[in-house]
C-alpha cells in the first residue's frame, strides 16, 4: 500500500500513481511527477491518497476509436474557443487550468 516514508516524499510511488490517475474530484489534476513527485509538492499538485480512488473520465465519450480517445480534448478546447465571443475568454479557454469557464459578470 505504501513504501518506506523517505522514498514515499521524493518518489512517485503506486499510490501516487492511483491518485493521477483518478476521477474523484479531489484527485482530479494532481501528481504530474513522472519519476520525482518532490516536483508536485513543491508545485503544490499533489494530493496523498486519502479515499479509494475511482478510475475514468470525467466525461465519458462512448468511443474506443484511439485518435477520438488521444484528441477528443482539444476538439472540446476548439469548440469553447469558437464560441466565445470575448479574445480574453478565448485565451482563457487555451492558457487557462482545466475546467477555466469565464466569469459571469452581474
Amino acid at each position: 500500500d505504501k513504501l518506506w516514508r523517505p522514498v514515499e516524499w521524493f518518489f512517485n510511488t503506486p499510490s501516487h500513481h492511483r491518485v493521477h490517475h483518478g476521477s474523484n474530484q479531489v484527485y482530479l489534476d494532481r501528481n504530474y511527477g513522472g519519476i520525482l513527485i518532490i516536483w508536485d509538492r513543491l508545485f503544490r499538485t499533489f494530493e496523498p491518497e486519502g479515499e479509494r480512488v475511482v478510475y475514468g473520465l470525467t466525461k465519458n465519450i462512448d468511443s474506443y476509436n484511439l485518435v477520438r480517445v488521444a484528441f477528443h480534448e482539444y476538439a472540446a478546447a476548439w469548440r469553447d474557443v469558437r464560441a466565445a465571443v470575448r479574445w480574453r475568454d478565448r485565451a482563457g479557454y487555451v492558457f487557462g487550468p482545466p475546467g477555466w469557464s469565464p466569469r459571469v459578470s452581474r
